[in-house]
C-alpha cells in the first residue's frame, strides 16, 4: 500500500486530493485500486510510507513496533474506515442480526480488540424526547432532505448533549458520540460549515418551529398554559462584533465589561416550556419587548394586537420589577391579561402593617414567609416577608456599614496627616464620592463636614443615622407584589410569584448546562440561530426533566448527563482460524441506575441491536 497525491478540477476550483492504494497483479499485468480517500490529510510527506505499511499490518493482524503515536491514531482511525467501507460493499460480507441462534467460530483470543468506542446513554434519551416531542416529522414537513434532517437532530442534540460551538458539536459527533447510529447515518465526513448551515435553516423556520412546539407539548404533556412568565438576560459575545448591530454595551449580568452583548427574551409556562423566543439588542429595554413578546404569543403583529383590546385572554403574566413600569402594567391590563408584578420599592409602609393580620405561606427549618394582603379596586399589593432573605439582607448591610464607616474613618483620619486631605472642598468632593460609592446605605446617614473658620482647611467629620428604623426596614427581607388579580387569596398569589423561578431557572440551565455564552459568531443571523438551538435544547431538557419528575426523579441536566455517561457504544473485532474478521457491534450492558431512567421515561434499555459482521481480510 502506499499514500497517492493528485490533483482535481482546473483554475481556482483546482484542489489536491490524497488517496490510500493498494498494487496488485492481474494476468494482465500490475494494476492499482484506491482503498480510500484521505480528507483532511496533513501529514508530511516524509511519512506516507510508515502510515500505510501500519494500516496493511493492522489490516493483516500483525504488530508494528516503535511507531509515534500520531501514526498509531491515523492508522486506526483509516482501518475503521476501510472496514466500515468495506462491509457496506463487499460480496464476502455476512450480516447476523438474529443473535438468538448459536454461532460458534474458532478466534484467536489475543486478536480480540475493543474500538470505537463512543457515548450512547444521553443520546438514546435525548433522541428518544425528539421524537416524542415530533421534531424529525416537523423537519420532514418542512421539506428537509434526509442529509438535512440529521443534521437537524445533531445540531438540537449535540448542544444538549455536549454543549458547545458547532466546531465542538462536530468534533464530538465524529469521533465520540454513537449518535450517528441512533439516526442510521454517518458523520465521519461531516464537513467544517455544515452545522453552520443547518443551524441558519433552522432559524428561518423559527415562527413554525415555535408554533409546533407549542402545539405538541400542550397535547403531550395536558398543559394548562394559565400563566405567563417573562424575562430578560443577556450574554457576552466574543471579538468586537461590529457586524452585528443587536451587539451593544449594556448592564452584564456576568460582569463582562469589556464584551458587548445580546439579550434573549422568553416567554415560558408555568411547566417551564418555553413559548416563544426573541434575541434583541444587549441594552434593550425590558420593558419596551414586552409587548412585541405578547403578540408573538399570539401569532399576531402589532396592529391586529390593536384589534383586539379589551378582550379577557384568561392568561396572568407574571413579570420581575424591571418590566412591571405603570405603563407596561396598563398595556397588559389594556390587551386583557392579568398580571403579577414584583412592585419597586416598598409601596406599603412599616406603619401599615399589622402583625396580626400576617398569614403565613410557607414554613420550614430554613425559611419562614409571612405575608399581608392589601385591596383596593385597581389593584392589590401583596405585601411579603421572608426571614431567609432578610438574614441576607441583614448581612448584607453589616458588610455595606461597615465598608461606608471604614471609608469614612479614613477620609476623617486624612484630616490629622501631613499629607492628606484637608482643603474644605476638595473634603467635600472626596465625601460626595464615598457616598456615590455606597449610595445604599449612604442614605440613611447624616454627614456634617465641620470647617475651620480661620482657614480653608475642614476642622472634622462626624456621621450618624438619621433613620435608623426606615434602613431597618429596607433590609427587613420585605418585598411587594401587585396584581390585578381579585379573585385569589394570599397564598394563591404568593404560590403564583414564586412560578418566576421556573424563568429564572431556564435561563440558568441555558448558561451553565446547555453553553449559552460565549457567543463567538460576528454576523447577527449567525448569533441569533445559535441561541434559537439553545432554546430548542432546552425544549428537549424540559420534557425530560417533566417526565422522571413524574416519577419523582429529581436531577440536574448535568448530573442525569454523568450518570447516563457510563452507557456506551462499541466495536469488537476478533479474528477467525478460517481468516475470517468478525465485527460485534453493541451497547455495553445498561447499569441498574441507567435502567431506572430509561423505564422511568418509558424506553429501551438496548439503544441499538447487536450486529454481528464477518468479512475476508483485505
Amino acid at each position: 500500500m502506499f499514500i497517492r497525491k493528485t490533483h482535481k478540477g482546473n483554475g481556482n476550483k483546482r484542489k489536491t486530493v490524497y488517496r490510500l492504494v493498494k498494487s496488485y497483479r492481474t494476468e494482465n499485468g500490475p494494476r492499482q485500486q484506491t482503498i480510500l480517500n484521505l480528507p483532511d490529510f496533513d501529514l508530511p510527506e516524509n511519512q506516507w510510507k510508515l502510515l500505510a505499511d501500519t494500516i496493511e499490518a493492522k489490516l493483516n493482524g500483525q504488530i508494528v513496533l516503535y511507531i509515534p503515536d500520531e501514526i498509531e491514531f491515523l492508522a486506526i482511525h483509516y482501518v475503521s474506515l476501510i472496514e466500515e467501507k468495506k462491509i457496506a460493499v463487499e460480496n464476502n460480507t455476512e450480516v447476523i442480526n438474529n443473535t438468538e441462534d448459536a454461532e460458534y467460530e474458532t478466534i484467536n483470543v489475543k486478536s480480540v480488540k475493543n474500538r470505537q468506542i463512543r457515548t450512547i446513554g444521553a443520546e438514546h434519551v435525548a433522541f428518544s424526547m425528539y421524537k416524542e416531542l415530533k421534531f424529525d416529522r416537523l423537519f420532514i414537513g418542512l421539506d428537509f432532505n434526509a442529509l438535512q434532517q440529521d443534521l437537524a437532530a445533531l445540531s438540537i442534540i449535540g448542544r444538549l448533549v455536549n454543549p458547545g460551538s458547532e466546531r465542538t458539536t462536530r468534533e464530538w459527533a465524529k469521533y465520540r458520540s454513537g449518535l450517528d447510529k441512533l439516526l442510521n447515518t454517518s458523520f465521519k465526513n461531516l464537513s467544517n460549515n455544515a452545522l453552520y448551515r443547518i443551524s441558519d435553516l433552522i432559524y428561518d423556520k423559527k415562527e413554525i418551529i415555535e408554533n409546533h412546539l407549542q402545539v405538541v407539548e400542550q397535547e403531550i404533556f395536558n398543559l394548562k398554559e394559565t400563566l405567563v412568565l417573562y424575562d430578560l438576560t443577556n450574554t457576552y459575545l466574543e471579538g468586537r462584533s461590529l457586524n452585528n448591530p443587536k451587539a451593544q454595551f449594556g448592564y452584564s449580568k456576568e460582569k463582562r465589561k469589556d464584551c458587548r452583548l445580546i439579550t434573549l427574551g422568553l416567554i415560558i409556562d408555568e411547566n417551564g416550556f418555553p413559548k416563544r423566543s426573541q434575541v434583541m439588542a444587549g441594552n434593550q429595554n425590558e420593558a419596551h419587548s414586552l409587548l412585541g413578546m405578547i403578540a408573538q404569543l399570539e401569532n399576531k403583529s402589532l396592529t391586529e394586537m390593536e384589534s383586539g383590546k379589551g378582550t379577557k385572554k384568561g392568561k396572568t403574566v407574571v413579570i420581575d420589577a424591571g418590566i412591571a413600569t405603570e405603563d407596561s402594567l396598563a398595556m397588559l391590563k389594556e390587551y386583557g391579561y392579568d398580571y403579577l408584578a414584583v412592585a419597586k420599592g416598598n409601596p406599603i409602609s412599616e406603619d401599615q402593617i399589622d402583625s396580626e393580620n400576617l398569614v403565613k405561606v410557607k414554613e420550614t427549618k430554613e425559611n419562614q414567609v409571612e405575608v399581608q394582603l392589601f385591596e383596593s379596586e385597581s389593584e392589590n399589593v401583596l405585601y411579603c416577608r421572608s426571614f431567609l432573605k432578610g438574614k441576607k439582607e441583614r448581612s448584607m448591610l453589616d458588610n455595606y456599614r461597615r465598608k461606608f464607616e471604614a471609608e469614612m474613618q479614613t477620609a476623617k483620619s486624612a484630616l490629622d496627616k501631613k499629607r492628606g486631605t484637608r482643603k474644605y472642598d476638595k473634603v467635600l468632593e472626596r465625601i460626595g464620592r464615598i457616598k456615590e460609592r455606597n449610595s445604599s446605605i449612604a442614605r440613611y446617614y447624616t454627614i456634617n463636614v465641620i470647617p475651620d473658620p480661620d482657614s480653608d482647611k475642614t476642622r472634622d467629620i462626624t456621621w450618624e443615622f438619621n433613620d435608623f428604623d426606615k434602613m431597618n426596614f429596607s433590609y427587613s427581607g420585605s418585598y411587594c407584589l401587585r396584581t390585578s388579580r381579585q379573585d385569589i387569596d394570599e397564598k394563591e398569589l404568593w404560590k403564583t410569584y414564586t412560578t418566576l423561578t421556573i424563568v429564572e431557572a431556564a435561563f440558568k440551565c441555558l448558561k451553565s448546562e446547555l453553553a449559552f455564552r460565549p457567543v463567538f459568531h460576528r454576523r447577527e443571523y449567525r448569533a441569533d440561530s445559535h441561541l434559537f438551538i439553545g432554546v430548542l435544547a432546552y425544549h428537549l431538557l424540559n420534557a425530560i426533566r417533566v417526565r422522571l419528575k413524574e416519577k419523582d426523579i429529581h436531577l440536574s441536566w448535568n448530573k442525569l448527563r454523568e450518570i447516563l455517561s457510563t452507557h456506551i457504544l462499541l466495536t469488537t473485532s476478533m479474528r477467525t482460524k478460517s481468516g475470517k474478521i468478525i465485527l460485534i457491534q453493541q451497547s455495553s450492558q445498561a447499569e441498574y441506575i441507567n435502567n431506572e431512567i430509561y423505564n422511568s421515561l418509558g424506553i429501551s434499555n438496548k439503544p441499538i441491536e447487536k450486529i454481528i459482521t464477518k468479512y475476508s481480510i483485505l
